[in-house]
């Protein structure tokens, strides 16, 4: 089943039911974006830092307990600057990378009252795809197909107060695209960063009338992948894609209905 096909089917969900009372919401902010290699054997340390902007939709069936459906989305989009270091000689270099991406989830959650707030035990499927152009023309594409597990303390809509939630997440598939045959290589191998546990989290202050104030955090780990090989001016060279780390910290207005 090819990757567009998975995402539709994750996409449809939002649409589950037509007729079904549901809970939408849609959201824009900023965030902090941090990203961060490292290279085995080696001290440098390549790192990325700066804003980005992003817009989210969600779906929830609506329901009081029980087994329910919910969609997320993401869009993200912004320009960061990356300090990283010349192949050969190792001296530092200033540049910046373009980001472009998506994020499509569908999750099954359980949902349960603690008092006066729901309590929804979330498991989730989702997919993270992202372009990195760097200094306009070295150009990177990501695929992440992820799990999710996490708990959401929520309450009621037009509810007053704070509320969040956390969890973590694993990827089982992974591969980068990184354009080797536009680099001078003669061929296009393509890369699949190693797999690690992240953690995601959330804090939420409502004020009653539909609104929310979001400070979220994100993540991502991957171990560094295993090496392919390209040839380029009659020499064989092994290339991996190093240890790398992502965090993110945002702030969005949420707007539910």
């Amino acid at each position: 089943m090819s990757t567009r096909i998975l995402a539709a089917i994750l996409f449809a969900m939002a649409l589950h039911s037509t007729t079904a009372l549901a809970e939408w919401s849609s959201s824009a902010g900023v965030e902090n974006y941090r990203w961060e290699e490292s290279l085995a054997g080696s001290s440098l340390t390549p790192k990325e830092n700066g804003s980005r902007y992003a817009l989210y939709l969600k779906w929830v069936e609506d329901g009081d307990s029980g087994l329910l459906y919910s969609y997320s989305g993401k869009l993200y989009n912004g320009r960061v600057p990356y300090d990283t270091y010349t192949q050969l000689s190792h001296t530092p270099v200033s540049t910046q990378s373009d980001y472009s991406g998506i994020t499509h989830e569908g999750q099954l959650i359980s949902r349960h009252y603690l008092g006066n707030y729901r309590l929804d035990y979330v498991g989730g499927v989702g997919w993270d795809s992202w372009r990195r152009t760097i200094n306009t023309n070295q150009i990177e594409d990501y695929s992440v197909w992820f799990l999710r597990t996490g708990i959401s303390l929520d309450q009621p809509l037009q509810a007053a107060g704070f509320h969040g939630g956390g969890g973590l997440k694993l990827p089982f598939k992974t591969s980068e695209d990184a354009h080797l045959d536009s680099a001078g290589f003669n061929s296009n191998p393509q890369l699949a960063p190693g797999k690690s546990i992240s953690l995601y989290a959330e804090l939420a202050y409502r004020t009653g009338n539909y609104w929310d104030i979001v400070g979220y955090y994100d993540s991502w780990r991957f171990t560094q992948s295993e090496p392919v090989y390209a040839t380029s001016g009659g020499s064989l060279y092994s290339i991996v894609q190093p240890q790398s780390s992502m965090n993110t910290f945002g702030l969005k207005a949420l707007y539910s209905f």
